[in-house]
C-alpha cells in the first residue's frame, strides 16, 4: 500500500509540474504580439482551457496592460507539487511494515 501511495504521489508532482509548465507558457505567448503565433495560443488555450476557466473565476488579477491569465494558478499548483506533495511522500514510506 506505501508503494501504492508513493508511486501515486510522484505521479501527482509530475502531473502538476506539467500542468504548471502549460500554464505559464499559455501566459507567456498570450502576451507576445504577432499573428503567426496565433496556431500555438490556440493550442496552449485548448490544453489548459478547464484551468484557465476557473482561474479566471478565483484569481483573475487585471491591472492596466497585465492580466495574471493562468499565472496566479499556476504559482498555486507549482506551490502544492513541491511544498504539499513531498510530505504525502515522506508519509507513505512511514506506512511500510
Amino acid at each position: 500500500m506505501a508503494f501504492l501511495l508513493s508511486g501515486f504521489a510522484y505521479f501527482l508532482t509530475v502531473l502538476l509540474d506539467l500542468m504548471t509548465l502549460l500554464l505559464i507558457l499559455e501566459w507567456f505567448f498570450y502576451f507576445i504580439p504577432g499573428a503567426s503565433l496565433n496556431g500555438i495560443r490556440k493550442l496552449f488555450f485548448y490544453l489548459t482551457y478547464p484551468l484557465l476557466g476557473w482561474s479566471d473565476r478565483f484569481f483573475s488579477v487585471r491591472l492596466g496592460l497585465f492580466n495574471s491569465r493562468g499565472l496566479f494558478t499556476a504559482l498555486l499548483l507549482w506551490g502544492i507539487g513541491y511544498l504539499g506533495v513531498p510530505w504525502l511522500i515522506l508519509f507513505s514510506y512511514s506506512l511500510r511494515v
